[in-house]
This record gives C-alpha cells, structure tokens and sequence, in this order.
C-alpha cells in the first residue's frame, strides 16, 4: 500500500527543488547581466568615453546601490568629466561598503586622495594617505602611496633663480650637464656639474634663443637648436606642432674655444636634435614640407671645424598627414623612439632608423611626450599627461610596467638619462619657475622619507 503522506513529501520536495533551481537561475542571469553591465561601464572609461560609462553606472546604482565595485568605477568616470566632488562621493561610499575588505577599502581612499590632488587640496589628500599607510604593510599600497604622495626617488633642485632652466642633458662622460637658460635677456647654452655648481656659458648670443643641445662623439662639441629672439621670452614647448610657424636652425659649438658653425640654417622650424651614444648622428624635427616630421643627420666622417650647411645632407625619415616629433635614439643608434599625433592623441612610436618597422609602442588614451631611453635600451622615461597634470614615467622596452615616478606640485617635463643609467635629469616648475632637478634612482623613497613627506 503506497503512502499518501510519502508521496506529497516527495512532491513537495520536487516543487521546492524546482523553485530552488529557477531561483538559482535568476540569480544567475542577474549576476551575468550586472557583470556585464559593468564592465561595459569599464570599457566605455578604457575608451575615452567617459559620459557613456556615468549614464549606465548611475542607472546601475538605482537598482544595486550597495554594490562597491560599481561606485568606484562611477568615481572615476566622474573624475574623467570634471566632477571631482561627485567622484570623492563615490569614493567615500565605495570605502563604507568595503569595510570587510581592506585592501578595496584602501584602493577606495587612495583614489579619494588622488581626487583631492587633482584639484588641489593636497592636506586633506596627505590625511587620507597618511591613514592609509598607517594601517598598512603591504609594500605595493605603500609603493602607491609614494606615488601619490610625491616623487618616487631622491631629488634634488640643481638650478635657481627667477628665470627659466630647460633642456637637460648629460655629457657622455656623466660629469656635466647642458642645459639652456634664459637668466639673462635671451636663452644660452650652459655646463653645470651633478651638483648644481660650477656653471659656465658655452654660447654668447643676443639676438637668438639657443637651446636643446646634444653632444656629440666627437669631445667638447655641442649640437643645440637656435631661433631668432622675437620677444623677452622664451616658450618651453612640450610638444610642437606642424601648423605652428618657427624659424630655427642647427649649429655646433667647442665648449672651450667657443667657436660656433652653422649646420643647418635658420629655416621653417628644425628643431628638438637628439645625439646618438654610437657616434655623431642627429635625428630631429622638422616642418619644413608643411607638418611635423623627423629627419636624420649623418656627421661621422665631417671634419667639424671646417663643417658647413653645404657639407651635411639630411635624410626625411617619415612621410605622414600628422605631426611627428620628439625623437629619440635607442643605445645602438639602430633605432629611434618618437611621438606622433595620430588617432588625436600624442603616443609613442618606435622605429629603425632607415624608416622601416614602425610600431605602436604604447597604445593608451593618454598623450605622451618627452620620450628617451635608459643606457641598456631596458626602459623609457617619457611625459605623460594624466590626473591634470604632467609627469614622468618609466615603462620597460617591452610595453610592460608601467610607473609613475614625479608627483610633486606643479608640472615635470623633459626626462633625460645619465650615462649610467642611475639618474634622471628633469625640468619642473614645482618651484614657480621651471628649474632643472636631479633624481637618483638608486635611492628610492622609504616609508620613514613618505612618513615625514606627508606630514610636513
């Protein structure tokens, strides 16, 4: 005899297990939707299309306000528009529902803290970091916080006054650097050493504005740009651009006889001349043919105290629509890191230095300027403009690790490399006017550097 009571248990258990998988179901297809919902969200942010990710974010957070991940992804869409008040919001929420979390609770405040330092408020920014490290060990948070916080290595101020220093440069044997001045009523060329002292003028001009020098393999001998003086001022220029009409030429200069030839006259803007370490070749920028585009110069072989215009026969390395400038030689001299304006944003190319196998060497959203390479060809300094500001950053030859190494007040701009490889040489304003400042990469921040820094 079958049991009644047996089988309604047993259909009923058939009807819970049923609702229990529909359930599951539905909860499955609403984690599926809202994982793609967000990162939709992530994708129109990595795009550049930052309004789209706030509309689908806001109406995300209508029906799930309590998720974190989607708050802090709404913050930063907000920084991205300008909404730095509505971000730290976000920001702020994001860190109450993590509070199980600390480290997403911690990645919550940092970028709270580096809202505040976009617009300005570095003591409440310097608070919340400041809490931060406090309540951590962890060696890649701390590492963020130094990043945040200020400059990643020891620096120290080489050059002072109430006028403009720019365009360093080491000397091949790393004693000295070049730079460009405008401390009296025109820019010159001058050599200072590591420290800061012993500077000395190497050109004496008042109707031009030298700068950008080079050294060349043969010794005492600087490649510099120059451009007639058409005002008291001198323009520190990040980026040129093809449409902009500047009339510059090339000369050379013995550091110690101070006799100056002319390499290429002044002419439609050729200018930015970088040197190889593997001997006297010169690639620069030009917009000679109507934009910006780099040129090669071969002067091994010239007798460079008899040198002439007529002697050197420059060779056009780029046949683009768009601005191609800044280039930078690879150790070797084989190949050349450039920056071009293509697709609307300034990025960073490579190629040989014939011209061929050209490639993209870091596709992103962010314009980079400024690029040159370490001594051993493993890394490339280059100026990127993120947070609403310009810094400096290092990236490995192969695309990857990717760190910011300045984040003080004002703007940093012109990385350049020791011989060594131990030190960059750098232009900032940190200090009213721009100055030439000196980083020791051996020497990074320590906790006990950050712990002071943030309290001063």
């Amino acid at each position: 005899m079958i049991d009644w009571r047996v089988m309604l248990i047993t259909k009923l258990k058939i009807k819970l297990n049923c609702f229990l998988t529909i359930l599951c179901s539905i909860s499955i297809v609403l984690l599926g939707c809202q994982f793609n919902s967000l990162k939709k969200s992530e994708e129109f942010l990595d795009s550049g299309m930052p309004q789209e990710a706030v509309e689908k974010l806001e109406a995300f957070i209508e029906s799930s306000p309590q998720n974190p991940e989607a708050r802090m992804l709404l913050g930063k869409a907000y920084n991205e528009i300008g909404r730095y008040n509505d971000a730290i919001g976000q920001f702020q929420k994001a860190s109450q529902l993590y509070t199980a979390q600390p480290e997403k609770r911690m990645n919550a405040r940092l970028e709270s803290a580096r809202t505040y330092l976009i617009f300005g408020d570095r003591k409440t920014a310097f608070r919340i970091l400041n809490i931060v490290q406090k309540g951590t060990s962890d060696s890649k948070i701390l590492q963020k916080i130094i990043e945040l916080a200020g400059d990643s290595y020891k620096t120290k101020q080489l050059t002072r006054g109430n006028y403009d220093s720019y365009s360093p440069i080491f000397s091949p044997d790393g004693t000295q650097i070049a730079f460009s001045s405008f401390r009296l009523d025109n820019s010159d060329i001058y050599l200072m050493d590591l420290e800061g002292q012993i500077q000395r003028r190497v050109t004496f001009t008042t109707d031009f504005n030298d700068s950008s020098p080079a050294f060349l393999k043969t010794p005492n001998y600087i490649f510099y740009s120059s451009e007639p003086k058409s005002s008291r001022e001198v323009k520190i220029v990040l980026q040129s651009s093809g449409s902009t009409p500047i009339y510059t030429g090339f000369n050379i200069t013995h550091i110690h006889s101070k006799v100056t030839r002319p390499i290429i006259p002044i002419s439609f803007g050729a200018r930015v001349p970088r040197s190889s370490p593997s001997g006297n070749q010169i690639v620069y920028e030009s917009n000679t043919d109507g934009n910006l585009e780099l040129y090669f110069l071969d002067l091994n072989g010239l007798d460079l105290t008899q040198i002439t215009p007529e002697k050197v026969n420059p060779k056009r390395l780029t046949h683009n629509e768009t601005d191609e400038g800044s280039p930078a030689f690879f150790p070797d001299g084989k190949r050349v890191v450039f920056v071009s304006s293509r697709n609307e944003v300034h990025q960073l190319y490579t190629m040989n230095i014939d011209g061929q196998n050209e490639k993209h060497f870091n596709p992103n959203r962010y314009d980079c300027y400024n690029p040159t390479v370490s001594p051993d060809g493993k890394t490339i300094a280059y100026v990127s403009a993120r947070d609403g500001d310009w810094e400096i950053y290092l990236i490995d030859t192969n695309g990857k690790n990717e760190r910011k190494i300045t984040s003080d007040i004002g703007r940093s701009i012109q990385p350049t490399f020791s011989p060594d490889g131990r030190y960059i040489a750098f232009v900032s304003d940190r200090s009213d006017n721009f100055h030439i400042y000196l980083m020791d990469l051996k020497k990074p921040v320590t906790r006990e550097d950050l712990v002071k820094r943030l309290q001063e």
